[in-house]
Formats: C-alpha cells, sequence, structure tokens
C-alpha cells in the first residue's frame, strides 16, 4: 500500500512547499485506475479545486467534489476515481510537530479548551468541514503564492498558515477537528486501540501499523498483547473476516469489492481465506443467509 505522505513529499512533479514540518502541496491526481488505496501517517486538512472522489475508511463513506474541505486523519484509506475531470487539490499535511509548535506559540487555546472536551467518534477518519468563505480565501491565497513559487516567502506562509490553525482551534463549527488535533498531541494521545479500530479494514503490514502508533516495530508487537490479549495478525484476521461476513450479509457489494474493502490482498486471498477459517466461500456463505 502507497504512503500517500511520502510519495507526495519525494517526488518532483508537484508545486509544493515546506514551512517548518507542514508539508503544502498542489495536487493533481494522475492515477488511471478506477479504485485506489493508500495510506498516511500524517493528517491532511484538504480543499478540492476540481473533479470528485470518494474516499472510504471502514465502514464510512465520503464523497468530494469541487469547494469541499475535509480533514483526512493519518490512517489507511480506500476509494474510487471518476475521470469526468481531473482531480485537483490543495493539501495541507500537519504533522504532530508543527501543531505542537503551534498550540505551544497559542498556548492559551489548550486552557480554553480544558472545560469543552469531547469523546471522539472513532469510527470517523474522514472529518468533513463546512463551506466557509474564510477557508476559501485562505486557500485561494495558498494557490496564488503557487502562482508565482519564485517569490514564496516561507516566513509570510507561516503567519497564514497560523491564521489557519486559529480559525480551525476556535471557532465551534470545527469542534470535531480541533478536538483529534488536541488529542493528537495532548497527554492522552492516541494509542493502539484507536489506530487498530480505525484501519483494521485495509492492507497495512504490521511495521506501517506500529508507524501510525508512534512505536518501533518491537515495542508494537509487544504493547498489542496488553490491549487485545492475542498477536497483531490474529487480531486483524479476526477482525477482517468479522467484517466481511457483515457486508456478505448486509449489503449487495460483489465478492471483490468485499475483498477491496476489507482490506485482503486480492480477491483469491480473500476467497482462500474465508474458506479456510468458514469452511464455506463467501459466495455459498451469502446464500445461506438469504
Amino acid at each position: 500500500m502507497i504512503n500517500f505522505y511520502q510519495t507526495l513529499k519525494a517526488l518532483d512533479i508537484y508545486k509544493k512547499v515546506i514551512v517548518r514540518d507542514l508539508l503544502c502541496v498542489e495536487y493533481k491526481c494522475f492515477l488511471e485506475d478506477t479504485t485506489f488505496k493508500f495510506w498516511t501517517e500524517v493528517g491532511c486538512l484538504v480543499f478540492c479545486t476540481s473533479g470528485k472522489k470518494i474516499y472510504s475508511s471502514k465502514n464510512q463513506d465520503l464523497t468530494v467534489t469541487k469547494g469541499a474541505t475535509f480533514f483526512m486523519k493519518k490512517g489507511a484509506y480506500t476509494g474510487e476515481s471518476f475521470f469526468e475531470e481531473d482531480y485537483c487539490a490543495l493539501m495541507l499535511f500537519l504533522p504532530e510537530s508543527y501543531v505542537n509548535h503551534f498550540l505551544t506559540k497559542y498556548d492559551y487555546i489548550k486552557v480554553n479548551d480544558q472545560g469543552n472536551s469531547q469523546v471522539l467518534d472513532s469510527s470517523e477518519n474522514l472529518i468533513a468541514l463546512p463551506q466557509d468563505s474564510t477557508l476559501e480565501a485562505f486557500f485561494f491565497t495558498i494557490l496564488n503564492y503557487f502562482a508565482n513559487m519564485l517569490v514564496i516567502n516561507k516566513e509570510l506562509l507561516e503567519v497564514k498558515f497560523d491564521e489557519l490553525l486559529l480559525n480551525l482551534f476556535t471557532q465551534p463549527e470545527y469542534t470535531s477537528l480541533s478536538t483529534y488535533l488536541l488529542q493528537l498531541v495532548g497527554d492522552e494521545r492516541i494509542g493502539i486501540r484507536q489506530v487498530m479500530e480505525e484501519n483494521y479494514a485495509s492492507s497495512l503490514k504490521l511495521p506501517e501499523y506500529a508507524e501510525l502508533c508512534n512505536m518501533s516495530l518491537s515495542t508494537f508487537k509487544r504493547e498489542f498483547p496488553k490491549v487485545y490479549k492475542t498477536s497483531p495478525g490474529r487480531w486483524l484476521l479476526n477482525r477482517k473476516l468479522q467484517l466481511s461476513k457483515k457486508l456478505l450479509g448486509n449489503s449487495n457489494l460483489h465478492i471483490n469489492e468485499i475483498a477491496f474493502r476489507c482490506g485482503f490482498e486480492n480477491t483469491s486471498h480473500f476467497i482462500r481465506t474465508f474458506k479456510k477459517y468458514q469452511d464455506t466461500t463467501p459466495s455459498k456463505y451469502r446464500l445461506l443467509l438469504n
């Protein structure tokens, strides 16, 4: 599975700028496949400037069209591409270190938020943001900077990014996003349980899960059984099979799509694994339920 953040950071085909460790990219999709999958270890704020995509994470689907703004938590995603118009977007990858630096500079935000804490809905990896003229004005300002790459002033851009984050942290319509960002850098950091529950329906490898948990692979393998009383591999297989059985019984999705959504390597792997542990094929299992 492609590491989207590292790929965009490395490729020279996109206009981009790094301010401190925030990565801002003017993105154009060059993929030719109808479906896609990727993961990112850094959360990303996205403003769609043209085209259409459907992003999916576990049980959540988000349709994105021109003018839409959303936040993509760090994690794994699948989706569907459409080709009537090129998909383009402005993407701001917000590393925890950058958010932490911002909150250190504006420390009153943490104080003001202490009385407004809320429990996050871990099923929502994609946070759709309301269309807002202030946000749109910010994005178009950044796009204008990219139109004149030779005169970009990083100090001025940092001021603009601070302005953006101040808006996100202080306006009530962005509470779900600001709460997540505060949790991301706070004392109660996002741990194994939340990472796994949000991303088990993917084809991530164990080292990639470990990176999402900010752990080495050895630490991840040692800590995982303390949470789930089993190994990561067994737990992942069990959750994927549970989800596949749910989709077989409650949806009309094709077997190929169920395999894709549940994070199996391919349809053959899904059928072979399902038969091994359920003593029947996915198609026959579906017929038994009807």
